[in-house]
């Protein structure tokens, strides 16, 4: 029986992508591609599948990849374009409409041409009117407020190195090695020299410090409450430092997953692993880097997500094919340690995401929170079990082992609430919020008593106690430990991003709602077995 064609494979593809199965649709078309590498329609529709399955990365890189191919291709260039609006690339994708525009013929227009070209020039209007929108402030902290977490934990530890295994559990070891790496990463930002070529005129070397972008993620992965930006000039800095190290390590900064995949086992066949570890190392770090960007400092989290995802899939693939190669040669990105820090980083963004787009029917479906909060629970337990006896410090295994395992209790927590709201009884929605409580319990057990989210989660405890009408004796209880956290917290974390956004005013909220139950019980209105009024 021949082969099926390239046009065959196209055309049961196409099927399939009508039929709503775009995971079929994107196997047919791949096959369709091996058999024809030049066809830009091939590319087209299979970015369109994973469009539809919100993989805007590639679809970006394959609607990128047809319109190489085509550049006459008006729909190519559509589809790049939205796939750039969906990650809120308003300049890209801005750039890609006016081309969709452009490959369109100048008259004599069909019907579908005149549609294609109202509603690329409707695209056109909406990316440069955001484009041209109020510039994004850099995620900044005012000195005034006073100190900052790690500058507080930084002159406690050598109280708590001399205190020994007494003192292992505090937040101040997890905030405090994290600056330790991140302000490693910014000095080498800083230190970063562009010299002019004489004999090249226009032409610049730059040389610095090819650790600048391991210490700022390392520093970020052990707790990304440490990112700050402290100076004007801190964006552009870090753009200089990415450009050095992706040129001299010779990393992908443009290139798509799949692609990825390919040249680094290409190269890994001709030059080793001296070549190849360092490549990936700064392609995954930017990658990071970038998610963090897009959804803190430009507070889309959609492209953070996008991002992680690459991250996260290139290291899973990366430990399987790699599996018995040594740390020291495929490198730490391929850590047991290094892929919780990338899931964790992932797990909150996907949720950012879904309270940006919340509902049954969001784009960051509930469930698929829920799965990668339980994967993560997963990973955080096999890594207690089969931790190397590599000495590490007491921040790291916080880090990389503990507080990824009460993120994850957290998560499962959010979902539970998140099903609470959308439940369609009584009894099934006291039910899930009694869940929530039990999954934020076990996330505050999780931290050390003077780190904010033990608290937070205690707070948030007691929301889902005050919704499910558990015993008031219950609430009391959860009342007294998070009383007790409070101030310990204070110690170091008075200043925070959670801070700054209420933590203080809503936790004191449910103390003081605790005080007026305990004089209600006292007064004999209410009892310790009466569930807590709303």
């Amino acid at each position: 029986m021949p082969e099926p064609t390239a046009a065959q494979l196209k055309d049961e593809g196409n099927e399939l992508f009508k039929k709503q199965d775009y995971i079929g649709a994107i196997i047919k078309y791949t096959e369709a591609i091996a058999s024809n590498d030049k066809n830009a329609v091939l590319y087209a529709n299979r970015a369109a599948c994973h469009h539809a399955l919100n993989k805007y990365l590639d679809a970006v890189d394959d609607a990128h990849m047809a319109t190489e191919i085509d550049p006459g291709y008006a729909k190519a260039w559509s589809r790049l374009a939205a796939s750039r609006d969906a990650l809120a690339d308003w300049r890209e994708s801005a750039h890609a409409w006016q081309k969709a525009l452009d490959a369109l013929p100048k008259s004599n227009l069909s019907p579908v041409e005149r549609q294609q070209k109202e509603q690329y020039s409707a695209h056109l209007k909406a990316a440069n009117a955001r484009l041209n929108g109020p510039p994004i402030v850099p995620l900044s902290m005012n000195e005034k407020l006073g100190k900052f977490p790690w500058q507080i934990a930084t002159d406690m530890l050598p109280e708590l190195r001399r205190a020994g295994p007494a003192k292992v559990s505090s937040s101040a070891w997890v905030i405090a090695l994290a600056y330790e790496e991140f302000s490693k990463g910014v000095e080498s930002m800083k230190g970063m020299k562009i010299i002019p070529q004489s004999e090249k005129p226009g032409t610049f070397v730059h040389r610095g410090n090819l650790e600048g972008l391991t210490d700022l993620s390392n520093g970020f992965m052990r707790d990304d409450r440490v990112f700050h930006i402290n100076q004007p000039n801190w964006i552009e800095m870090y753009n200089q430092q990415v450009y050095f190290e992706v040129t001299a390590r010779k990393a992908w900064d443009s290139e798509g997953l799949e692609t990825v995949k390919e040249l680094a086992q290409k190269r890994l066949k001709e030059n080793g692993w001296d070549d190849v570890r360092p490549a990936l190392a700064v392609t995954v770090r930017a990658w990071l880097m970038r998610a963090a960007f897009e959804g803190g400092l430009r507070d889309q989290p959609q492209a953070g997500v996008q991002y992680y995802r690459r991250a996260l899939d290139l290291v899973e693939w990366g430990r399987t094919i790699w599996k018995d190669v040594p740390k020291s040669s495929r490198g730490a990105i391929f850590e047991h340690s290094f892929l919780i820090g990338i899931r964790s980083m992932y797990l909150k963004m996907f949720m950012n995401a879904y309270t940006d787009d919340p509902g049954l029917d969001s784009k960051f479906p509930l469930e698929q929170l829920k799965e990668e909060a339980e994967y993560l629970l997963k990973e955080s337990e096999i890594a207690v079990q089969t931790r190397s006896d590599e000495p590490v410090d007491p921040g790291f295994i916080s880090s990389f082992i503990v507080y990824p395992n009460g993120l994850a209790h957290a998560m499962l927590g959010f979902y539970h609430v998140q099903m609470a709201r959308y439940a369609t009884n009584l009894v099934e929605k006291m039910f899930s919020y009694v869940k929530g409580a039990g999954e934020y319990t076990h996330a505050s057990s999780k931290y050390p008593e003077d780190d904010e989210l033990r608290a937070w989660y205690l707070n948030c405890t007691m929301d889902c106690m005050r919704n499910a009408g558990v015993p008031i004796e219950n609430f009391l209880m959860i009342a007294t430990g998070l009383r007790d956290s409070v101030p310990k917290m204070q110690k170091i974390w008075a200043v925070s991003e959670l801070a700054m956004g209420g933590r203080d005013q809503k936790i004191q909220a449910n103390l003081d709602r605790a005080d007026e139950l305990m004089r209600r019980v006292a007064g004999k209105t209410l009892t310790l077995e009466d569930p807590v009024p709303l």
